[in-house]
């Protein structure tokens, strides 16, 4: 009896077939390349959001030290706030993470990027509005006369966004 003998034929790969694995690679790593720049701008975005939400925290605090006096003026205890409505100033946050009034030198090697921030001090009460809840309103027989609301909004451009700016406001109630 005779025995026969498959031949195995050893297959190369031709050209089409790397051609189509050679773009999958390609589109693979376009689409990584495209999520970690998507992933760094929203990164820089929340970094942004949280150092201005950081600034707006530490004016409020500056306020709620200043304080209102109904002892040394029973008629405008919250005067020294009143006098910080539409205060407007520029804070830069450094790269080391400290944010400073000082505007950078020329030349300064350390990056920082500028907020807008303003305060707002009501009443006098701009426009229509009442405050929710209402400012002077009554409570347990006491109206609510000498309290003042203070809203600290802090904006920024955003970087490589053209024209858009982004602001976090953050708002508190300061009273006697």
């Amino acid at each position: 009896m005779m025995k026969h003998h498959r031949h195995r034929s050893v297959r190369g790969v031709s050209l089409l077939e790397s051609m189509v694995t050679a773009v999958v690679l390609i589109l693979g790593i376009g689409m990584v390349a495209g999520t970690v720049i998507t992933v760094t701008k929203l990164n820089r975005r929340n970094l942004a959001q949280a150092q201005a939400y950081t600034i707006a925290e530490w004016w409020l605090e500056r306020v709620t030290r200043i304080g209102c006096d109904a002892v040394a003026d029973p008629d405008h205890p919250c005067s020294a706030i009143a006098a910080l409505d539409h205060k407007e100033e520029t804070v830069y946050w450094s790269a080391s993470g400290a944010p400073t009034l000082q505007v950078p030198a020329a030349g300064d090697p350390e990056v920082r990027r500028p907020y807008r921030v303003s305060i707002d001090v009501d009443p006098p009460l701009e426009g229509n509005e009442l405050g929710d809840p209402v400012l002077n309103r009554t409570e347990k027989g006491v109206t609510l006369r000498r309290a003042v609301n203070v809203r600290v909004t802090v904006g920024w451009q955003d970087e490589g966004s053209g024209d858009s700016f982004q602001a976090v406001a953050l708002q508190t109630r300061v009273g006697p």
